[in-house]
């Protein structure tokens, strides 16, 4: 066995799995169960058996439909998240969800009753659409047996062990690619799901031949489910089945699954799901939490406004400080405590990241202790800080953890409709339009929880969500969860393309070529076998028929694939704009803006601070004045002059003087200016996008540099606002 320690490093150094025990010994390699901190989900850690060195041909072939699977998605499908070089050894790792229930197999000799037959014919029938999937993206599975399906709560099966037999080898003799499958390992998948329906149903193992019958072991398995495990079994020109699809279509039948688009379901099931439904959206404390929430943050606003209104600058950064602190606590603490789909995406960009991911998060966390050391708030901070995290604890205690329990129960009243119309052979797709179609008003919070983002964005094409949930969920929510989405991708995409060249590299020079040619086409071929990859992910028609045959062709001619992912070879005047286009893409995006917008406010709150306007003692003052008032008028007048006295002292500020500064550094900050250019660099690197970073970018010169350039003091910032607007306009509608 493969030894592995508790805790290892995987990939590279940067996001680990722990280890938790060993599952199986196969033929391949060994299985783990393991929880990455990444995922934030159980998963399975397959490592293979056979070292890189020890066959990098095939290890190149296995690595290649590996980094297939990372791109085929399937409800009834596992989900390979992974693949990497782990000492030596390739190693695949698929979400493996925790909460699975695996009654579904009887014990050896124990003959299951009708209900159990029927059960496993539709467990079978789930596994077979998922198999479907995987042949039609030509690839067979290769080890089919009961211990690979697993049952969700929920009634959904999946397919799991993935990716753990490589494929056949091609013959570089031959003029063209062989069909993905081959027949061979399509009748392999076949004669081993009829196997493992043979055990579901009869609760024993089946013999080496197909003579012996199922109803002959056990007498409640139907003549039909008979017959169909010895087709199942049985060679194709022996009358046994040829393809996964035929088969779907016999168990349908026996199932008695209703057609695609003639599902009319039971009233007391659409009764049912619409009460969950409805039990889910209405939860009481649900409801107290929106007003509740409401009234905090909008009242906080306000205050921070009326603070600003009469010059009370600190008061308004400490309320509005106040008021991220404990969203962004409750955001953490509501995650780790029940996930969520942007934090389980934050967690998984933050875990996983490239060494300049992980440096721009260290110079965060560096530049924000800076910056309010410069501005003398440091302690402050500490103590809105601890505030903010007894305000979050207290909203989890007492809000978020009740509203959990409640809906619990009609999660779990859901999940057994679901399951019902699962185990009657409805398809995936049918049982999320009822879940859609039937819901109710409040459809989208209960399909949300059990059937995740991705498919409640897709179900919106569908049915229309109400008018809030849409700008809260997808014009806010979503496409902070895209951009994440995107970000992931690209790193998986190099991640997976350095494998893929050291991969060939290996196979190449196996194949007898030098090592300097081996890299070179190494270097050629990986990028093409990516960017087919990349395009039946995005549902482009790949050249070659299936996505298998596609890459195959692509490792035999890369230099046609890269024609098809680039169109047509680059001019040398347009690879000059391309590398200018890139540099400058460089130089204004998101992490520049992050960074840039943090040093300048970091310069202006020292600015502040040196010019005494950022004072504690505003609130003091104020609270005396209005007590030894005699009247309102008074208090109105303490709070005039006390504006004036502000914007006065803002008028005869200094520059900033800092010894380790250099003189046009510290010119930038001698007025505001600097700080309305820090906002808007800091909100402008949320959004992505050559458009909206160019007006970012240059709103904020304006802000910097517009009395430089002539423009008096009202109109420079009015445009440098006015320009920063239409940015954030041009990026909500990209």
């Amino acid at each position: 066995m493969t030894s592995l320690p508790f805790f290892s490093r995987f990939p590279e150094l940067r996001a680990g799995v722990y280890v938790l025990g060993p599952i199986r010994q196969e033929a391949t390699g060994v299985s783990y169960r393991a929880w990455s901190p990444g995922e934030g989900d159980a998963v399975a850690l397959w490592v293979d058996a056979t070292r890189i060195e020890d066959d990098p041909i095939r290890a190149e072939r296995l690595g290649r439909q590996a980094i297939a699977l990372e791109r085929i998605r399937h409800p009834n499908l596992g989900e390979v998240v992974r693949v990497a070089d782990l000492d030596g050894r390739l190693a695949v790792l698929e979400r493996r969800p925790e909460a699975i229930e695996a009654g579904f197999l009887a014990a050896p000799g124990d003959r299951p009753g009708p209900s159990a037959v029927r059960r496993a014919l539709a467990i079978v029938l789930q596994a077979s659409r998922g198999l479907r999937a995987l042949h039609e993206a030509g690839f067979a599975h290769g080890d089919i047996r009961p211990e690979a399906l697993a049952e969700l709560p929920d009634g959904r099966m999946l397919l799991t062990g993935l990716g753990r037999v490589a494929p056949p080898a091609e013959d570089p003799e031959e003029p063209s690619p062989p069909a993905f499958p081959g027949p061979d390992a399509v009748r392999a998948d076949l004669e081993a799901l009829g196997r493992t329906v043979f055990r579901l149903v009869t609760g024993s193992a089946a013999g080496p031949d197909s003579s012996t019958p199922a109803s002959a072991i056990n007498p409640r398995v139907p003549a039909a489910v008979s017959e169909l495990i010895r087709r199942l079994m049985l060679p194709e020109d022996r009358g046994g089945f040829g393809a996964i699809g035929p088969v779907i279509a016999d168990l349908e039948r026996i199932a008695g699954a209703p057609k695609p688009g003639a599902f009319l379901p039971r009233q007391e099931l659409v009764d049912a799901y619409r009460a969950c439904a409805d039990a889910f959206a209405g939860s009481p404390t649900a409801r107290l939490r929106r007003t509740v929430l409401l009234s905090s943050y909008g009242g906080t606003a306000g205050l921070a406004f009326l603070a600003l209104l009469v010059g009370l600058s600190s008061l308004a950064i400490g309320l509005l400080g106040l008021m991220a602190m404990t969203a962004g606590g409750s955001f953490v603490v509501g995650g780790i405590a029940r996930g969520g789909p942007l934090f389980d995406r934050v967690r998984r960009f933050v875990a996983g990241g490239r060494v300049r991911d992980l440096a721009t998060v260290a110079a965060v966390l560096i530049l924000a202790p800076l910056g309010l050391v410069a501005s003398g708030t440091l302690g402050v901070a500490v103590a809105l800080a601890v505030v903010a995290a007894i305000l979050a604890g207290v909203q989890e205690v007492l809000i978020d953890r009740p509203i959990a329990r409640e809906r619990r129960e009609p999660v779990d009243r859901a999940c057994a409709v679901l399951r019902d119309l699962r185990r009657s052979g409805l398809a995936e797709p049918a049982v999320r339009a009822f879940a859609v179609d039937h819901g109710g008003t409040h459809w989208g919070p209960l399909f949300l929880s059990l059937f995740g983002f991705d498919a409640y964005r897709e179900a919106r094409t569908r049915r229309e969500v109400p008018t809030g949930d849409r700008l809260l969920r997808f014009e806010l929510i979503g496409r902070v969860i895209a951009a994440i989405d995107a970000r992931l991708r690209a790193r998986r995409d190099e991640r997976d393309r350095l494998l893929l060249i050291d991969l060939l590299e290996r196979r190449l020079k196996a194949q007898g070529l030098f090592e300097l040619t081996a890299r070179r086409r190494a270097w050629r071929i990986a990028p093409a076998l990516l960017s087919r990859a990349i395009a039946f992910e995005r549902g482009t028609p790949t050249p070659g028929g299936t996505l298998a045959e596609s890459l195959a062709e692509a490792l035999r001619d890369p230099e046609t694939a890269l024609l098809d992912a680039e169109s047509a070879p680059e001019p040398r005047l347009d690879r000059l704009r391309r590398r200018l286009v890139g540099l400058l893409d460089a130089l204004t995006g998101p992490r520049a803006r992050l960074l840039s917008g943090l040093l300048l406010l970091v310069g202006f709150l020292a600015w502040a601070h040196q010019n005494r306007l950022i004072e504690g003692t505003d609130l003091t003052e104020l609270v005396q004045a209005a007590r030894s008032a005699d009247s309102l008028e008074e208090v109105a007048d303490t709070i005039g002059s006390r504006g004036d006295l502000l914007r006065e002292a803002a008028g005869g500020a200094q520059p900033l003087r800092v010894a380790l500064a250099p003189g046009p550094a510290s010119a930038l900050f001698r007025d505001g200016s600097a700080g309305l250019a820090a906002l808007i660099l800091l909100v402008s690197s949320a959004f992505r996008g050559r458009w909206p970073a160019l007006g970012a970018v240059l709103a904020a010169l304006i802000a910097l540099f517009g009395n430089d350039l002539g423009l008096p003091t009202g109109v420079d910032r009015g445009l440098a606002v006015a320009l920063f607007l239409a940015a954030v306009l041009s990026a909500w509608r990209c």
